[in-house]
């Protein structure tokens, strides 16, 4: 499960002029509320509902509005662009529509703009910038796939290759390569300074692991293993990791004890809780009502009082 779901990433990063086989997924909008920290939830809103594909959602605002990527086609040929759902008035929007592909919409750390992966006409992948309505390319970095902003000059990127690394890009340093063989999960990790990241050298043969970065002192850590089947995840405002197992919402807290600095060789050797009888990761939300066929990717609000989930349509 985890290989398919890896063909299906590279299939959505590597666009060509013809339309790829998207697998269809819609946006489900829950709002929560909370009992001694366990959740809650008070109501569900399917918030898309196309045949086509619907993805990386991302609350800006502070949970105002929620930005996502949408897939468009014209008879052959297909792109995508990044629309924004208001919260209060649920109200669509297009706010790139352009004749090249945007993905990975996310708020920039300074005003009010926003940054998205965008595809020219040769294929080639770029972090770009749109702010006061202007786009302009953010550095040379290519092909990016997904990034997470660390200041307005700074980001790690996920860049493809084989391997696929992590890399710490800006407008005018050379990219410096921090870790290899990643995946597309990159994250600020709440009230800690540090970053997230996925991390898997042998995805055939062992689930993968969520990692840290320190950039105080350039450092990665590993975090925890992740479930099995579980590919994507995000942090809720309380560092808690989560991420989606079939159509069950599983949790981690930051707070447990953090393994120390590791090789690739560790990674294949991942640490056991200290405690075997307690899982590394709970059960935090039943969304099966809603996501029969599973889930993928999610992400939560500032507060914590909206989760937005990828769900899909059909059985994966």
């Amino acid at each position: 499960m985890i290989n398919s779901m890896f063909k299906i990433l590279v299939s959505l990063l590597l666009v060509s002029a013809s339309a790829p086989s998207y697998a269809a997924s819609n946006l489900w909008l829950f709002s929560l509320s909370y009992e001694n920290d366990k959740p809650f939830i008070e109501q569900a809103r399917k918030i898309t509902d196309t045949r086509a594909y619907t993805n990386q959602p991302h609350f800006f605002d502070g949970g105002q509005r929620l930005y996502y990527t949408q897939s468009f086609s014209a008879g052959k040929a297909s792109q995508t662009d990044i629309m924004t759902y208001n919260l209060v008035n649920h109200y669509h929007r297009n706010i790139t529509y352009t004749a090249d592909s945007e993905y990975s919409p996310t708020p920039l750390p300074h005003g009010s703009g926003f940054s998205t992966v965008r595809v020219d006409d040769n294929g080639k992948q770029w972090l770009w910038i749109y702010d006061e309505g202007q786009g302009h390319k953010f550095s040379e970095a290519e092909p990016v796939g997904y990034y997470v902003w660390m200041n307005r000059d700074e980001a790690l990127a996920f860049v493809l290759g084989k391997p696929h690394t992590l890399q710490k890009i800006s407008t005018d340093t050379k990219p410096l390569v921090l870790d290899r063989n990643i995946g597309p999960s990159l994250w600020p990790i709440p009230e800690t300074g540090l970053y997230s990241y996925t991390k898997n050298p042998d995805p055939a043969s062992q689930p993968w692991t969520l990692m840290s970065f320190d950039p105080k002192t350039q450092q990665s850590s590993l975090l925890v293993t992740l479930p099995d089947d579980a590919y994507y995840m995000a942090w809720t405002p309380g560092a808690k990791a989560i991420t989606a197992v079939g159509n069950e919402i599983l949790a981690w807290d930051f707070r447990e004890p953090v393994v120390a600095e590791m090789t690739d060789s560790d990674i294949l050797r991942p640490q056991p809780s200290e405690d075997a009888n307690t899982p590394l990761w709970r059960s935090w939300l039943d969304i099966s009502r809603y996501c029969q066929h599973g889930a993928s990717r999610l992400h939560m609000s500032a507060k914590g009082t909206h989760l937005a989930v990828v769900c899909n349509d059909t059985p994966q």
